[in-house]
């Protein structure tokens, strides 16, 4: 497997990660909640309570990680912005400067056959 299919594989488990979230922190409070409630013979009283709790943080952390996430996005665009406009004054700093002429530069180069330098002009 080749780095850009594993880094697809890993963006897929990192991005289904959120349903997963939803759906064990729910069903695992849940049986939680079943348990302590068999304990202590108060059904559905903890199943029902630990549900809407495992619900509630899950809904919170996949909010809460979209959030980082996006603040994230924003400061790189923001950076990213910032290096356009630093590029772009530069450029236009430099089209006062005659260019070199890369076509000359090219065409007089050595070119080395077979061990003897020739000069192409």
């Amino acid at each position: 497997m080749d780095a850009s299919s594993q880094r697809d594989l890993h963006n897929a488990f990192r991005r289904s990660s959120g349903g997963f979230d939803l759906v064990l922190g729910p069903v695992l409070m849940a049986l939680l909640g079943l348990w302590i409630d068999s304990a202590t013979n108060t059904r559905p009283l903890f199943t029902l309570v630990l549900f809407f709790a495992g619900a509630a943080g899950a809904v919170l952390k996949v909010y809460y990680e979209f959030r980082r996430g996006m603040e994230a996005s924003t400061a790189e665009l923001e950076a990213m912005r910032a290096e356009t406009a630093r590029l772009r004054a530069e450029a236009a700093a430099m089209g006062d400067q005659p260019s070199a002429d890369l076509t000359r530069l090219i065409t007089s180069e050595e070119i080395v056959i077979d061990g003897s330098a020739e000069v192409d002009s």
